[in-house]
């Protein structure tokens, strides 16, 4: 052990499921050990946390407004009339979502050039 350069050993498990995974996963990577490919991932991969509650109030508001389209669609349908205010309130929500989504584009394109140091 003296002479090795990588002395500490690591021991983890994993399911019939993950093990497939992993495997399949080393062999992408054209690694033959187990080893090599840890190795690979632990030191050539970049770690990144995302923030998903962006996603989580764009999912709100996406589902708000194809909830009010809903209703403004089955009352147009039964009444067979659709009020001003309706499309308003309908524009109001398709002007926040896409505020929402260029906030999101925005933030993403930043990180990114962060990440290529561009």
């Amino acid at each position: 052990m003296d002479n090795r350069k990588r002395n500490n050993q690591l021991k983890i498990y994993l399911t019939d499921e993950e093990k497939e995974i992993f495997e399949k996963k080393m062999k992408l990577a054209n690694c033959k050990t187990m080893s090599h490919f840890l190795r690979k991932c632990v030191l050539e991969k970049e770690i990144y946390v995302v923030d998903l509650e962006p996603f989580r109030n764009l999912q709100w508001l996406l589902s708000n407004a194809t909830n009010n389209i809903n209703q403004i669609a089955k009352a147009t349908n039964t009444t067979g009339v659709i009020y001003k205010n309706e499309i308003e309130a309908m524009n109001k929500e398709i002007e926040k979502l896409s505020r929402k989504i260029w906030q999101i584009h925005s933030l993403l394109l930043n990180k990114s050039k962060e990440s290529y140091g561009d």
